[in-house]
């Protein structure tokens, strides 16, 4: 376990209670640990371990960053005590996966949809992800005609981008690939989504701009395994 992790949950477990333990660092720990994490709208989180056993946590204000509040601590400390994990007993490190051994995930985005494909070394699977509400109408976020409904600027399909970010989070690597600038860019749309609600897993994440209009389906691939290749495996947080 990283000294950072094994910090955080010695403070998770520390005696009096402590105070400042920030969202962002627990997250960290969680997805470490395995532990499915999901936000919701009103400033809870969903964590889901691996037994399938579930409890929901509250982003306490901070000064600077949200920070988990007593009662989150606590119930916390009791879930992790329920799943065997204690700073005496923390979770073996699994080895790293590298090279053709990592997760990676090539997420193709643009405005119809995202394909997924999943590299599990020679192998490729292929999924799907259809946005809902607006973006669902192929609509252009780069024009205002298309952006605005009743003299409002159409909303983020956060539905759509809660979907991207949980295939995220089951990945070592990602590797989004499309192009765009600004609001059209639904790389970066996604990537801040992520910096928002699971910002541990947003260092994962990397960019290819390619001319997808011009590339098939195999050569977009040919792109991802190559790109994948050439750049040092990242670790997971």
């Amino acid at each position: 376990m990283k000294q950072q992790d094994q910090r955080i949950l010695n403070a998770l477990f520390a005696h009096p209670l402590q105070h400042d333990l920030r969202m962002d660092d627990v997250e960290a720990l969680l997805i470490h640990l395995g532990i499915r994490t999901e936000h919701r709208d009103d400033h809870r989180i969903n964590l889901q371990a691996p037994s399938g056993r579930t409890v929901v946590l509250h982003a306490a204000s901070g000064k600077h960053h949200p920070l988990l509040d007593d009662d989150g601590v606590l119930r916390l400390r009791r879930f992790l005590k329920e799943e065997g994990i204690t700073p005496e007993h923390p979770i073996a490190d699994a080895p790293q996966p590298r090279g053709e051994q990592a997760k990676r995930l090539v997420v193709h985005l643009d405005h119809r949809g995202a394909r997924l494909w999943w590299l599990d070394g020679d192998e490729v699977q292929l999924s799907t992800l259809q946005p809902h509400g607006l973006w669902s109408n192929h609509q252009r976020l780069t024009h205002r005609h298309d952006r605005d409904v009743a003299g409002q600027r159409a909303p983020a399909d956060h539905d759509y981008l809660n979907q991207l970010s949980q295939a995220v989070l089951q990945a070592d690597r990602v590797l989004l690939i499309g192009h765009g600038h600004g609001e059209s860019d639904l790389r970066q749309l996604l990537k801040k989504h992520l910096r928002q609600h699971h910002h541990a897993a947003e260092k994962r994440v990397e960019l290819a701009i390619v001319d997808d209009t011009a590339c098939s389906d195999a050569e977009l691939l040919a792109i991802a395994k190559e790109h994948f290749g050439n750049t040092p495996q990242r670790q997971k947080p």
